[in-house]
C-alpha cells in the first residue's frame, strides 16, 4: 500500500513540477482571426517609446501558428511568421516555454525565454503571451547579462475584429 501511494505521489509531483508544455489545441481559438492594435517599441536611438498601428491574421496549419502583421504607416515593416510548436511542447519556435497557465478570465498565458542580443548586446529575454477570446497582448522584456534588470523592448496589444 505504502509503495502505491509512494507512486501517486511521485506521478503529481512530476506532472505539476515538470517542463511548462504547450500544444497547438491551446491556441484553436485564434485560428482564422483578424485583430487591430498597436505595436509599442524602446526606440534604440533615443530611449524613447515609439507606437505603430497594426493589425494581425492568425491562421492555424498542423502544428503551426501563421500570423501577417501589417502596419498600415510603415508598410516595409510587414512581416509574415509561422511559429511551429516544436520538442514535445517545450519550445514555441525557438523560446523555451518556461510557463503555461490559464487565468481566472480564461486567458491562455504562456511565458517564454531565450537568449540573443539586444542593441548588440548579449542578453536573457523573456516574452509573455496572453491570449484571451478577444484580447492578445505580448510583452518582450530585455535582460543584458551585465544586468540584474529587466525592461520593456516591446508590447503588443490586439482587440480582435472578426473571425474569418
Amino acid at each position: 500500500m505504502k509503495t502505491i501511494i509512494s507512486i501517486i505521489i511521485l506521478s503529481f509531483t512530476i506532472t505539476f513540477n515538470g517542463q511548462a508544455k504547450i500544444e497547438i489545441n491551446d491556441f484553436k481559438n485564434l485560428n482564422n482571426t483578424s485583430w487591430k492594435g498597436t505595436l509599442m517599441y524602446l526606440d534604440y536611438s533615443d530611449g524613447k517609446e515609439k507606437r505603430l498601428p497594426t493589425t494581425m491574421l492568425i491562421k492555424i496549419k498542423n502544428n503551426k501558428i501563421i500570423s501577417e502583421i501589417k502596419f498600415p504607416g510603415e508598410p516595409k515593416a510587414n512581416s509574415k511568421n509561422t511559429t511551429k510548436i516544436k520538442k514535445k511542447g517545450t519550445y514555441f519556435g525557438n523560446e523555451k516555454v518556461i510557463e503555461k497557465s490559464i487565468l481566472e478570465d480564461e486567458t491562455l498565458k504562456v511565458v517564454t525565454f531565450f537568449e540573443g542580443k539586444d542593441n548588440n548586446k548579449k542578453a536573457k529575454m523573456y516574452k509573455t503571451y496572453l491570449y484571451s477570446k478577444e484580447k492578445i497582448t505580448i510583452v518582450k522584456e530585455v535582460m543584458y547579462f551585465n544586468s540584474d534588470e529587466k525592461f520593456i523592448r516591446n508590447k503588443q496589444e490586439f482587440i480582435k475584429t472578426q473571425k474569418l
